[in-house]
């Protein structure tokens, strides 16, 4: 039992140590804000037509549950989801397509998986958290360079050129976010 209340302590002491330095967080209901820090880029999650088209599709193909009830590859996958690969492929004319539930999940997805060992990454130092993840996760070499300075990036490249023939990638954000407190 003193175990417990000394863990007890030392956690009170850390979220004591959080409200002094205003560091301290709390889930709030954001319910009449504007949206400029979710997922929801496009405003579909509240949008009442969306809401409703989407019902009205799941019954009709009678998926009558909330929720895809595990991933895609053990029970989560339905018919609905090949049928929109399937039209995504004709309309990019492209021979495949894989949706993802969220751009972060596809973040990780496609840099833990594609490239591989012996690959170089190179990225932008500000380059959304969840492809630095990715990366991470992965097996390729990765290097960052200085934001938007082609300069720094070429300068990168060449020095890697020297060490290894290896195929090399180069990644940056195509849609601005904000990093810390400004925007880039």
């Amino acid at each position: 039992m003193k175990v417990c209340q000394g863990y007890q302590k030392k956690l009170e002491n850390r979220l004591q140590k959080r409200e002094e330095n205003n560091a301290l967080r709390s889930l709030q209901k954001a319910y009449d804000l504007v949206d400029f820090s979710s997922n929801d880029y496009l405003g579909f999650a509240k949008n009442a037509a969306v809401f409703k088209a989407v019902s009205e599709i799941l019954s009709s193909k009678e998926i009558l549950q909330n929720g895809a009830t595990g991933s895609r590859l053990l029970s989560g996958n339905y018919q609905l989801y090949t049928e929109l690969e399937e039209k995504l492929c004709r309309l990019y004319k492209t021979e495949a397509t894989l949706v993802f539930n969220s751009g972060y999940d596809a973040n990780i997805g496609f840099f833990s998986s594609v490239p591989q060992r012996g690959d170089i990454i190179f990225y932008d130092e500000y380059i959304h958290a969840s492809i630095r993840d990715g990366i991470q996760m992965g097996n390729a070499k990765s290097y960052k360079f200085k934001h938007n300075n082609l300069d720094d990036l070429k300068i990168r490249c060449q020095t890697e050129r020297g060490h290894s023939p290896n195929e090399t990638d180069i990644y940056s954000n195509r849609i601005c976010f904000f990093y810390g407190w400004r925007f880039t």
